[in-house]
């Protein structure tokens, strides 16, 4: 078995929670502007890489994506984990902020 379906559909969703994550970040106000700056370009980078890889899998004028290295996969998975934990506490703050206002 080839791992390079693995290793795209595994970069294919850590890009997607990466997009998901980071453009949901882009709107929290408590976040220095550095920081929401840093966020674009991960999203900006994630659409790319998606828009890359399901062009690939489509077909779209000849388009190929290239091998999917397991590095990059890596690194991708570690950058969404990090996301959505991010993702997660602010979620959990604002909860919290809104239950002592009440």
């Amino acid at each position: 078995m080839s791992d390079g379906p693995f290793y795209m559909y595994a970069n294919i969703i850590c890009s997607l929670v990466m997009t998901i994550c980071g453009s949901w970040l882009l709107t929290d106000r408590r976040l220095g502007r550095l920081l929401r700056a840093c966020h674009a370009c991960i999203v900006a980078g994630a659409l790319v890489n998606l828009l890359g890889m399901f062009a690939d899998r489509l077909g779209f004028h000849g388009v190929s994506y290239g091998h999917v290295w397991p590095g990059e996969v890596a690194t991708n998975a570690g950058i969404a984990v990090i996301m959505a934990t991010r993702v997660w506490q602010s979620l959990r703050d604002t909860t919290a902020e809104k239950a002592e206002t009440s």
